[in-house]
């Protein structure tokens, strides 16, 4: 995979390796597989219902990949929204909308800086 890439696409792709004791090969791998998984759209799906407790708990879950696979701008934006779901009583929607947008333009660059570093 081509790291600079990844650089650009928010992930740290030396600390990840890193991480995984210095196996680059399982830790292109585990990237990989992240492009297949559905929890982004399970929250999408869930913020469309009006479903908060689902959206937290995909949000949470996107947040544990993102810090666990050092992608770092996808990572906060997770973050954020996630804390924001956990603290409020009240859901200000067009909030949590707006912090929604910006992990999902997080979250279409790591995907698609995923693609692009394997393609090259």
């Amino acid at each position: 995979m081509n790291s600079e890439v990844l650089k650009r696409a928010g992930i740290d792709f030396e600390h990840g390796v890193d991480r995984f004791l210095g196996d680059r090969q399982l830790y292109e791998s585990i990237l990989i597989t992240f492009l297949t998984d559905d929890t982004f759209v399970q929250g999408k799906n869930a913020l469309e219902k009006g479903n908060f407790k689902g959206l937290y708990e995909s949000v949470h879950t996107l947040k544990g990949i993102a810090g666990n696979t050092d992608m770092i701008t996808f990572y906060h934006t997770a973050g954020a929204l996630g804390e924001h779901l956990r603290k409020c009583e009240v859901m200000d929607e067009d909030e949590v909308i707006h912090l929604f947008n910006e992990m999902q333009e997080a979250y279409y660059a790591v995907m698609k800086g995923i693609i692009d570093a394997k393609e090259k």
